[in-house]
């Protein structure tokens, strides 16, 4: 029995990585389950067993991407007003590179969330516990004297905001501009922005 589960569970597995592969490659609306069953080596009744549509295997990635950003919400024990930056600065270019990871989604969320209700629904409830995380690690820096926070709180939830949306749309920036194949230099760019929306609120020690 353990066997079976084990091998039902990197079947799954397959199948998620693959389609994953196919939607970055051709979108979401030019892949059908069988092109993912076939990617995937396996029947499409295999395939119907562990997901019955292809927006049940979208929302299961849904689940895997939140999975893959949740150690970017962990902060280091040992942290001083000096290395906060540069933390924090590693942590938006990792954000930045699960995103490319992840370009399908990223590319087409307005239509997918348009079409599947469901996935909206879920989308707003992680983007919703993403910036209350968000609020409350800002906090607790403040809390250790690691971060100066506004004292308006309408000020801070703007920057919060305005960190989301950069973050979220940068990929969809590049490829405006031309740029189908983002660089590291074009992360580290993504990046630099971040840094300079946070820089009045870091602490920098005097000499």
């Amino acid at each position: 029995m353990k066997r079976s589960y084990s091998t039902s569970a990197q079947t799954r597995l397959r199948i998620l990585e693959q389609a994953q592969e196919l939607f970055n490659e051709q979108g979401t609306a030019a892949v059908s389950t069988n092109h993912i069953a076939a990617r995937a080596g396996i029947s499409p009744g295999n395939l119907y067993y562990h997901f019955k549509n292809k927006e049940e295997i979208i929302r299961s990635l849904l689940h895997v991407m939140v999975a893959d950003w949740n150690p970017l919400y962990v902060l280091p024990q040992e942290l001083t007003p000096s290395t906060v930056p540069a933390v924090l600065r590693q942590a938006f270019k990792l954000g930045f590179e699960l995103i490319w990871k992840y370009r399908f989604f990223y590319r087409e969320q307005v239509a997918l969330l348009r079409r599947d209700p469901e996935l909206l629904q879920h989308h707003m409830e992680i983007t919703e516990q993403r910036l209350q995380q968000q609020r409350e690690l800002g906090e607790l820096l403040a809390a250790h004297g690691l971060l100066r926070l506004p004292a308006d709180r309408r000020e801070y939830e703007n920057v919060l905001t305005i960190g989301w949306i950069l973050n979220t749309s940068w990929l969809l920036h590049l490829e405006s501009i031309g740029i189908s194949t983002p660089s590291e230099a074009d992360f580290e760019h993504g990046a630099d922005l971040l840094m300079q929306l946070f820089e009045p609120y870091f602490i920098h020690a005097t000499p």
